[in-house]
């Protein structure tokens, strides 16, 4: 394991090139840690981060993931200071398993599934330095409700077990089915004005949960309109 140094410490030092050894830079488990790709890419993304929580309360070590199938990935990991597992979280870049280039990784969201995924690192940035103040303040987004709703949804619709839920933008998730490897688009909301009518939803500890595949189904035939569809109105997270 690394030195517990906070990310800004380890930013001063790795402008400075000072680290002393592998080891404290977090990044011993990478073969060659100066000519490897990856390793200096996750290296930008930390020192992205600009959120004074973060810099001040997480240290970072790097992995090096060889898994049985698959080319190799890497992460970076962010470890709280005073050990609180709530604040940890990761990101990893080019992992076989997620279905994009990068993918975050928070307790709060749960390991199964991606809480924020994008293409370029720029947005993984953002994301992580809005990410800061949230885990400062204990605050969870209301898709941490929807994401469980969502799961309990799918057991409800006969799934053997919980699946993992993906965001999919706001309000909206999928899974894939346990029962016929279909991918399932899920709609969620907090009012159930939001529900379109005909959709066989279900209220989950406030939350209603509807199979998005019911919206089409309960359009209005052509040349018609339905009086209820035209006060629905999109929850703002």
């Amino acid at each position: 394991m690394p030195n517990e140094i906070s990310v800004r410490q380890w930013q001063e030092r790795f402008k400075a090139g000072t680290f002393d050894s592998e080891e404290q830079a977090g990044w011993e488990d990478f073969y060659d840690p100066q000519n490897d790709r990856r390793l200096q890419t996750l290296a930008r993304l930390v020192m992205g981060v600009t959120d004074p929580f973060i810099l001040d309360h997480h240290y970072v070590w790097f992995k090096d993931n060889t898994p049985a199938v698959g080319p190799f990935y890497g992460d970076v990991r962010f470890m709280p200071l005073d050990k609180d597992a709530e604040k940890y979280f990761l990101v990893s870049l080019d992992c076989p398993y997620e279905r994009t280039k990068w993918a975050l990784i928070t307790q709060r969201y749960g390991y199964g599934a991606p809480e924020f995924e994008c293409k370029d690192i720029r947005q993984m940035i953002r994301y992580v330095n809005r990410l800061g103040p949230e885990l400062e303040q204990g605050i969870k987004p209301p898709f941490i409700a929807e994401r469980f709703a969502v799961e309990v949804f799918a057991l409800l619709r006969g799934e053997p077990s919980r699946p993992h839920a993906y965001r999919e933008g706001e309000h909206r998730y999928s899974y894939t089915s346990f029962q016929d490897g279909r991918r399932r688009m899920i709609r969620a909301a907090v009012s159930q004005e939001d529900v379109p009518p005909g959709s066989d939803s279900e209220e989950i500890r406030g939350i209603y949960v509807w199979n998005a595949e019911d919206e089409e189904k309960a359009l209005p035939a052509p040349g018609k309109s339905s009086h209820k569809s035209h006060r629905r109105k999109e929850t703002e997270r």
